[in-house]
């Protein structure tokens, strides 16, 4: 099985057969897992990236906040974000992009201790499934405003989550 690794880790931006491991050892696997959950000092830096098996229609999407560490998952298949069901008091408020107008955040409540994460990010790599060693919650984003576009009788309309604090 060949893994592929998307998007920004690091300073380096990988675009579709930029960065495939072929037929890795448990030993390479478990270096690439060290790569992607690693924070960085800079807190205008931060890992944002997907990996996932070639054999597999879907991946997990990851965002590793700089300083603390935590991870945050996300299945592409559904949308579905990680669900730390003890958030972590200090988990930031990291954009998923800094296009989006209002600015859209990855809820807090997503964010995992990295070796949790690293445990949900090798079951998929061997299964190529979603994870089931964590708990999941429904798509959805933080926001300090809701979007002009956005009316609640959409389906999205429950996804956006006001920031009160």
């Amino acid at each position: 099985m060949d893994i592929e690794v998307l998007r920004r880790v690091g300073r380096q931006y990988y675009r579709p057969g930029d960065r495939v491991l072929r037929q890795p050892g448990p030993a390479e696997v478990a270096d690439l897992l060290d790569e992607l959950c690693r924070p960085d000092e800079d807190p205008e830096w931060w890992n944002h990236g997907v990996v996932g098996r070639s054999d597999a229609n879907d991946g997990v999407e990851f965002m590793v906040a700089p300083l603390t560490g935590y991870v945050a998952l996300s299945w592409t298949g559904n949308g579905q974000r990680s669900l730390n069901p003890n958030p972590f008091a200090d988990a930031p408020l990291l954009p998923v992009s800094g296009d989006d107008d209002p600015m859209l955040y990855w809820p807090r409540s997503a964010y995992l201790p990295p070796a949790e994460a690293k445990k949900a990010l090798a079951e998929h790599i061997v299964t190529g499934a979603q994870p089931t060693g964590v708990q999941w919650q429904p798509w959805g984003f933080e926001v300090r405003q809701l979007p002009g576009w956005l009316k609640p009788d959409m389906p999205e309309y429950s996804g956006f989550h006001l920031i009160t604090d």
